[in-house]
């Protein structure tokens, strides 16, 4: 399968954490239905790098798949993260399409193999809308009579973290900031969240993984937030983060850093492109008239 990074900051998130062993056993040990959850073996879980998205749908789909012992016996668990402003009603459908996939790779793989091992599909559901549609195939068919021993069917999870009340959101430190981040990330209440994010992020440890989900939190939020609402997050990231005695601080001032030249530069290509001179451009964005000549110049090679 080809390897492909995602296409947007949430499904690289979304990929970041969850292709972490650790993090995605806490996750699944929450949030899959208990009679599942007690019968894998998560000291067996490994996480494969295929990818079975479409091209044409990476911009909103991300996938991960593992495998994993269940009852004793190897199966798979496929992870799709959908980050849609809708819900796609098909996404039965497409989950199908890439189990078979799926099926269809572990069969060039283990041709002696008499039986296809067990799929266990699960959504995590990031849209604006809240999920109303069924996590069951046949519903997508039409009801014609004396039919239905002919359809396919089978039903998948569904985690729709945007609607989840935050007291119901489970799991260690980790995965709690993790999807509460994910959860607010397009809301308008994203800074009255913040302050609660950062105090499970507080309670991770000082060692290196930790730092490295925390840098992971920080980027994600500089990639996503709304322009006008940088300095204002900056702010709140050095207040929420200078009392730890670790290097977030500095980390966190390097990334604020980057997230403002960012946006900047952003603003500096619409300027450009709407004919604005040097000095005005200068003179609203701060960037220097060497700088703002590079973006032409590096403008004028993309357009070529």
């Amino acid at each position: 399968m080809r390897p492909e990074s995602p296409a947007n900051p949430h499904n690289a998130f979304v990929k970041g954490m969850l292709e972490s062993k650790d993090t995605a056993c806490c996750f699944f040990k929450h949030y899959l239905p208990q009679n599942i959850h007690s019968q894998l073996d998560y000291k067996t879980l490994e996480i494969l790098k295929d990818s079975f998205i479409d091209k044409e749908l990476s911009q909103h789909f991300t996938d991960i798949l593992y495998r994993i012992k269940l009852s004793g016996t190897s199966a798979f668990l496929y992870l799709l993260f959908e980050h849609k402003s809708y819900i796609d009603r098909l996404v039965g459908f497409q989950l199908l399409r890439y189990m078979v996939k799926i099926w269809e790779n572990y069969r060039k793989q283990n041709r002696q193999a008499k039986q296809l091992p067990v799929i266990l599909p699960f959504v995590l559901y990031h849209g604006k809308s809240k999920w109303s549609v069924s996590n069951r195939l046949k519903p997508l068919f039409e009801g014609i009579p004396f039919t239905e021993k002919y359809l396919p069917d089978y039903e998948f999870e569904i985690v729709d973290i945007s609607h989840i009340p935050d007291d119901q959101i489970k799991g260690e430190l980790l995965v709690r900031a993790f999807l509460l981040l994910l959860k607010y990330n397009d809301n308008k209440t994203l800074f009255n969240a913040l302050p609660g994010i950062f105090h499970l992020v507080h309670g991770l440890s000082n060692d290196v993984k930790s730092t490295e989900y925390i840098e992971m939190f920080l980027r994600y939020l500089m990639a996503t937030v709304e322009k006008d609402m940088k300095h204002d997050l900056a702010k709140e990231i050095k207040k929420s983060l200078k009392e730890r005695g670790d290097i977030m601080p500095t980390i966190a001032e390097e990334l604020i850093r980057e997230g403002l030249e960012k946006g900047k530069i952003e603003a500096a290509e619409k300027m450009i492109a709407k004919g604005m001179s040097n000095a005005d451009i200068r003179d609203i964005t701060g960037l220097s008239i060497k700088k703002i000549e590079e973006i032409r110049k590096a403008n004028k090679r993309a357009n070529l």
